[in-house]
């Protein structure tokens, strides 16, 4: 059956095959907003494989076709959808391989299904396209929001993970079309099912890699969010313990205003007494804390960030028109703004300190949105994803923080270096 030089039946199946890979790459990965870009270079991709498929069919031969196609159809599939796709490449190649094979698995599941019932062209067409929908959905419904919330936690490894579906695609694709086609070696159903089971052991360990990965990032965030915290509470502290020793200073400047009063008025000098206070009433003897909105633990990181800028010699620009209640969780929105402040001094530390200065704005109609602004010295580098790049170790943590409490409250954010200036914006 799968021998027969028909042309059109074989042109079809790959079409099938071809639009089935695409939709489940799709379906796990980040695209690129540019619909009309992407949309052109699928097209492009599906006539490309199409004409070839046909034109090496008809003059060459279905198994030469075949053979071939790793470096034809697959390897081309694979940059295409990476022109398209807004993911790191190792990670694009992990996913895209992992589709690749699970393609392979398919067809060659359901061709051996109908071959084993003794069915025809048509019925291996509807059951490999049943298949393909079955699997697109389920991904794009169950598997993609995981999928990605675990794996944006993996910086580093996919080059590594990628090994995994590249040796098994080559392997399955040697065992399936050497020396014969695998419906003519009586030995393939025992080593493609062997070759089966053998993946999902180690697809699932890649998976509890994963897991474990997205639940370590998960504690290293209530690490961070537990030390705002302490952090706010010693600050507290100290304002308190610093209120307090100013309520006891202004204690005893009242109890000598008073005194020093009383002697006037033994001596009957009342515009000393008139002169005196008026002196003491232009002093302030308490300072008022900082206020910048109702919520105090954003109040408190603000102030925080704002008092270490101060002593870094850094300029601080607030524009803030903050609700008093928060449209998210106050302290998830404090580790973001902790987060982002904490790059813009350490860039700013960099700097001569007339250059020093950070920029804050922030409104909450019509929606909650704030920017932050800070010079910076040297190059930055963005990645394919928007965010800006860091070869030095420890560095890169807080932007993915950030993107992270984006991801999770479904925001728009921007990174962006224009003249000398770099620039944060996110919009809820």
């Amino acid at each position: 059956m799968i021998f027969d030089n028909n042309t059109v039946y074989q042109t079809l199946r790959v079409l099938v095959c071809i639009f089935g890979t695409l939709g489940m790459v799709v379906s796990i990965s980040r695209i690129k907003k540019n619909k009309r870009k992407n949309l052109l270079i699928i097209i492009g991709y599906v006539v490309y494989s199409i004409a070839f498929s046909v034109l090496c069919i008809r003059f060459l031969g279905f198994m030469p076709f075949l053979r071939s196609s790793v470096l034809t159809i697959s390897l081309p599939g694979v940059v295409i959808t990476f022109l398209i796709a807004d993911e790191s490449l190792s990670r694009h190649i992990f996913c895209c391989l992992s589709e690749l094979l699970l393609s392979l698995y398919l067809t060659v599941g359901v061709t051996q299904l109908n071959t084993l019932f003794g069915g025809g062209s048509g019925t291996n067409l509807l059951l490999l396209l049943s298949a393909y929908l079955i699997v697109i959905f389920a991904e794009a419904f169950f598997l993609r929001a995981v999928f990605l919330n675990i794996a944006d936690t993996v910086i580093g490894g996919w080059g590594i993970l990628a090994m995994i579906p590249c040796s098994f695609f080559i392997l399955t694709m040697v065992l399936a079309l050497y020396p014969a086609h695998y419906t003519q070696n009586e030995s393939f159903s025992v080593l493609f099912a062997l070759s089966g089971a053998v993946l999902l052991i180690i697809y699932y360990a890649v998976f509890q890699y994963l897991r474990l990965q997205y639940r370590y990032r998960m504690e290293e965030q209530d690490r961070d969010l537990l030390r705002l915290q302490i952090e706010n509470n010693k600050k507290q502290a100290k304002d308190a313990e610093r209120k307090a020793e100013e309520v006891r200073s202004a204690r005893r400047n009242i109890r000598q205003t008073l005194s020093a009063i009383s002697d006037f008025a033994r001596e009957g000098n009342a515009e000393a007494i008139l002169d005196y206070i008026k002196e003491v009433s232009q002093r302030n003897d308490i300072s008022a804390p900082a206020r910048y909105c109702g919520d105090p633990i954003l109040n408190a990181t603000l102030a925080a960030y704002s008092g270490r800028a101060e002593r870094s010699g850094i300029e601080v620009e607030m524009r803030l028109s903050l609700p008093e209640k928060l449209p998210v969780d106050a302290a998830e929105l404090a580790i973001c703004f902790s987060n982002a402040l904490e790059n813009a001094v350490n860039a700013c530390e960099m700097l001569p300190k007339e250059q020093r200065k950070i920029i804050i704005r922030c409104i909450h109609k019509p929606q909650f949105m704030f920017e932050i602004e800070n010079p910076y010295c040297g190059q930055i580098s963005f990645g394919r994803n928007g965010l800006p790049q860091s070869d030095r170790s420890g560095h890169g943590i807080g932007t993915r923080s950030i993107t992270a409490f984006c991801e999770k409250y479904n925001a728009f954010y921007s990174f962006s270096a224009e003249d000398g200036w770099f620039k944060l914006v996110i919009a809820l």
